[in-house]
């Protein structure tokens, strides 16, 4: 069966600019693959853990996470979370942004000799907002997809200009955060995909904000925010053909800006 494979830096970033898609895909009958790079244990939790490491909570909330958007095999690399640019974890030589990509795509290419992946799945360039381990997904995501026989990848970001417009923003662009509109390519968008991408972030306790109201959320926000999965399609070989991503993805001409309550 054709896959799509998922390359994540951290858990949530599965459900935040993947979860609709994730969900779209396993109700049409695709198999999907989660890779992550990191168990995300340099992030930070008011939660408390127990026993737990916030690596192995992360683990634990990342999979019921998957589950629940119909993900058919999640798999986790043994790299370390490099935390934020400039920061002490950042050094880590075990971090997951300073492999090599090419170490890393090879090391893909052995975990998933057994699977026909038609796609792979990373983040925009700049890491949708310079995160080193996104911007290494971006490296890794273009480096294996031909070692791997996949046809396409694809940049998942988000709409700078659309977020730009918000009536919480100022209006500014920020050029280092997300994609230009006129980068983007294609979209997912869609009522029940939105719902089962936020009940299945909702696994992520220990990374729900303080101010999230849980009992009564900003679900319009929220929507506002990310309730659109843009992306920036590439093909790995001139000529290909989008096959059954073209019954996923809508393109840009079809998007309507959702209405922000």
């Amino acid at each position: 069966m054709a896959a799509l494979l998922f390359l994540h830096a951290h858990p949530d970033d599965e459900c935040i600019l993947t979860g609709a898609t994730l969900a779209k895909a396993s109700t049409a009958g695709v198999r999907t693959i989660v890779v992550y790079g990191t168990r995300g244990d340099a992030g930070e939790t008011s939660a408390d853990l127990g026993t737990e490491t916030l690596g192995e909570r992360r683990v634990r909330e990342a999979e019921a996470a998957c589950a629940d958007l119909g993900v058919a095999r999640v798999e986790w690399l043994d790299y370390a979370d490099s935390g934020m640019a400039g920061t002490e974890t950042t050094k880590n030589p075990e971090a997951f942004s300073n492999a090599r990509p090419a170490t890393v795509a090879a090391e893909l290419v052995n975990l998933l000799a057994d699977e026909d992946v038609l796609a792979v799945i990373g983040y925009d360039a700049n890491g949708t907002y310079g995160h080193p381990d996104h911007k290494q997904v971006h490296a890794v995501a273009h480096a294996v997809a031909a070692l791997i026989g996949a046809g396409w990848v694809l940049d998942a970001t988000y709409n700078r200009e659309h977020l730009a417009l918000l009536p919480d923003a100022d209006g500014s662009l920020d050029r280092q955060f997300a994609a230009g509109e006129a980068e983007l390519t294609h979209f997912v968008q869609g009522e029940p995909w939105f719902e089962r991408k936020l009940d299945a972030l909702m696994h992520h306790q220990s990374q729900v904000p303080d101010d999230w109201d849980q009992d009564n959320p900003d679900r319009e926000g929220f929507r506002a925010r990310f309730g659109t999965e843009w992306f920036i399609t590439e093909a790995v070989v001139d000529g290909a053909e989008l096959g059954l991503l073209s019954e996923l993805l809508e393109p840009k001409s079809a998007w309507q800006s959702p209405t922000v309550a």
